[in-house]
């Protein structure tokens, strides 16, 4: 329950048989025994105050004017017109002795309105029961507004090492509302930057709702990094939108660290060229570690269409910092292999810091038309050479 403070300019109640109007009770909200807490940016909300006789005669025609100051305003509309006023009247009629009146007055706080108790002045009037004498009485009423405060608590990511060329890396933030008042409405982003990008549409927002004080909760966002991203630490800045912020709010920043990887390059392919019905091709493919971290159990796959089957898997082991393999590759090509430049992928996975990585390196082939075999080439030549004979013989024939 979130009750108002009432500061009370009085004065002193001798008179006998004379009322006396205070306020016995000030809320936001219309149920007394559970007060709304108000933040900026709030509109329409209702502030209770209470009227009490607190006399033993009753109080006549009893009228109250709050005047209003910032952050508050009342708002209304005059044929579509937004207008505003400085101050609000109300009627309460006639109070008894010992009875009460509960004023409510709807309010729009101002967005930028600061946390804290914030002091207005209510004007009340009324008149004595027998002599209908006027009084006038300047009463304080304090009302205040909470504002909540999300910091960022937590941080961290899984998998808990990252790399160049990781994809749904998922980060987690706690955060916790450390103000006064709580967060309506709390949207949580992370801001991306090369080498960084989201792993799907809206995966670097978050939507808490509302955070009450003192309440932890965590945000997950999920994030790709770019295979050329360099090693190093990293600044993600994390920013909040909520009812009555204006605009995004940066609270903290996210460290990142990016382990550095191993990289690869192809050094060379040797033989480049295969023919349509090739079966049992050696192909040597000579690869080079140009990262500066060792990698182990390296091994390489080559990732073919439909034309190519085969031992397309080698395994290299350790390689070093600038160090080069050969892997040793058999390869089939069907028969029906068009003649063209194959593009195909060499798949390399590996262990570094007991963590499994994977890259993907380009590869072409040229396959060409079918070769044929030695024996037909021979058949050929001999009937070749037989016809050229026969020709020839029938040249130098005399004729008759």
């Amino acid at each position: 329950m979130m009750l108002v403070t009432v500061a009370l300019l009085v004065g002193n109640a001798e008179a006998v048989s004379a009322p006396d109007v205070v306020v016995t009770s000030v809320y936001w909200g219309t149920n007394p025994l559970g007060g709304v807490s108000v933040h900026p940016g709030d509109t329409n909300i209702p502030l209770s105050i209470v009227l009490s006789n607190a006399g033993d005669a009753a109080a006549r025609d009893v009228d109250a004017r709050l005047v209003l100051a910032p952050p508050f305003s009342y708002i209304y509309y005059v044929e579509g017109s937004r207008v505003s006023a400085d101050t609000v009247d109300q009627s309460a009629g006639d109070i008894q002795a010992g009875f009460s009146f509960t004023l409510r007055f709807l309010l729009t706080v101002a967005s930028n309105a600061t946390a804290g108790v914030h002091r207005l002045t209510l004007m009340v009037t009324y008149k004595t029961a027998r002599e209908l004498s006027p009084v006038e009485k300047t009463l304080s009423v304090d009302a205040p507004v909470w504002t909540g405060d999300v910091r960022v608590q937590h941080v961290l990511t899984v998998p808990a090492k990252v790399y160049p060329g990781d994809n749904q890396i998922a980060v987690k933030a706690w955060l916790v509302n450390a103000g006064t008042g709580s967060t309506a409405d709390l949207q949580v982003g992370v801001i991306l930057e090369e080498p960084f990008k989201p792993s799907a549409a809206g995966s670097e927002v978050f939507f808490l709702g509302t955070m009450q004080p003192g309440q932890v909760s965590e945000a997950d966002f999920y994030l790709d990094i770019d295979k050329t991203a360099q090693f190093g630490s990293y600044n993600l800045g994390l920013v909040t939108e909520s009812s009555g912020a204006a605009g995004q709010v940066e609270i903290g920043q996210i460290p990142l660290y990016v382990s550095e990887k191993a990289r690869f390059q192809v050094t060379q392919v040797e033989p480049k060229t295969l023919h349509a019905g090739d079966s049992g091709a050696s192909i040597m493919v000579t690869i080079k570690n140009v990262g500066g971290v060792t990698a182990d159990s390296v091994r390489v796959q080559l990732k073919v269409g439909n034309y190519f089957t085969g031992t397309l898997t080698d395994f290299l082991g350790t390689m070093g910092p600038g160090e080069s393999k050969t892997a040793y590759l058999t390869v089939d090509v069907d028969s029906k292999a068009r003649p063209q430049v194959y593009k195909m992928d060499l798949r390399l996975d590996w262990t570094q810091s007991d963590y499994s990585l994977d890259d993907t390196l380009a590869l072409e082939l040229q396959v060409n038309a079918a070769e044929l075999p030695l024996p037909l080439i021979a058949v050929g030549v001999v009937l070749i050479v037989l016809v050229v004979g026969v020709l020839v013989r029938r040249r130098r024939k005399p004729r008759p």
